[in-house]
């Protein structure tokens, strides 16, 4: 690794979003390779596309065609979306009839797929499906995601079950008219950035949803979650996935930003969550949850600019500066 791609990081990432700290205190060196030497793996899991999809057709309806590639069929298992995603990354062909058998194989191998089947031929012919044909000729290597008709049907299933609840939807402002909004202004998909003054870095993120009332004095932030566990485990989802550290940087970037227009207004956050069963609640978040999560925000920021300020990606923060013992 040269002190080239080091010194690029260092040139233009000056704002760290929820999903790179939290890379980076689940691991320096994955941090290291996939933000600093740029080695970074796209996501293909389904649940995932499905989730931008679900935002996507709640927050911004009009945008779905220019941020999904919609194909007809039935799109591959996430193993072999994986696969057809670096086999892109090593040829331009579009047609996957005519892409090279050692391409297929080479991906198959770094993937470990199918490799328990006997022949070159079993292997291949386990890519080369009409389905996967029509994936392929819409597969690119730009932010674009690639969905199905069944899973664009499926999403607005559930985005049409989230509409269906009065209670969300008052929260969202999306059922009132625009006379009624005049002292109330909405944001969706905003895209905000901070510095932070005691350090050299700041912070980042798109917002999903968020209301200025100047009526009530409020910042109301909404974070939408789908969820494959019930809404009676999405307490233990927040602190798994750390969406409470995703959940205070938003408070932090929407203050930054509105902090002049609205001195001494409250911050207020709530999680909307759909679970597997279709389930859906918006949870609050209490002032005391919001002032630990403040308090923790300082801890991670502290790690984050260790890291940061001595370019050590070896080890968590922990162990550079502890010696840890069992």
């Amino acid at each position: 690794m040269s002190n080239d791609k080091l010194d690029e990081f260092y040139k233009n990432y000056k704002h760290f979003s929820y999903s790179s700290i939290n890379k980076l205190l689940f691991s320096p060196k994955l941090f290291y390779k996939d933000y600093i030497e740029g080695d970074r793996e796209i996501a293909t899991e389904k649940h995932l596309i499905e989730g931008k999809l679900i935002h996507c057709l709640l927050f911004e309806p009009n945008e779905v065609k220019n941020k999904f590639k919609i194909v007809p069929g039935k799109t591959p298992s996430d193993s072999v979306r994986k696969v057809m995603k670096d086999m892109s990354l090593h040829t331009n062909e579009k047609d996957l009839d005519k892409v090279k058998d050692f391409v297929i194989l080479d991906s198959l191998k770094d993937m470990n797929l199918y490799q328990s089947l006997k022949t070159n031929e079993q292997r291949i012919s386990k890519i080369r499906t009409e389905d996967n044909k029509s994936y392929w000729e819409f597969l690119s290597n730009d932010l674009v995601d690639v969905i199905d008709e069944i899973t664009l049907e499926r999403c607005k299933s559930k985005v049409n079950i989230i509409k269906s609840n009065s209670k969300v939807m008052d929260l969202l402002l999306v059922n009132q008219t625009d006379f009624e909004l005049d002292p109330i202004k909405t944001y969706s998909e905003e895209y905000i950035q901070c510095d932070l003054n005691k350090y050299k870095f700041g912070l980042k993120g798109y917002v999903d949803h968020y209301i200025v009332n100047d009526t009530d004095k409020t910042i109301t932030i909404i974070d939408l979650k789908t969820t494959s566990k019930t809404l009676s485990d999405f307490a233990e989802t927040v602190d798994y996935y750390r969406y409470w550290l995703q959940a205070i940087i938003y408070c932090k970037l929407v203050y930054e930003k509105h902090k002049e227009e609205c001195e001494g207004y409250d911050i207020l956050f709530k999680f909307i969550v759909i679970d597997k069963y279709d389930q859906v609640y918006a949870f609050p978040v209490t002032e005391p949850t919001m002032n630990k999560w403040g308090d923790a925000l300082a801890e991670v920021l502290e790690t984050v600019d260790y890291h940061y300020t001595n370019k050590n990606y070896t080890l968590p923060y922990d162990f550079l500066v502890n010696d840890v013992s069992i």
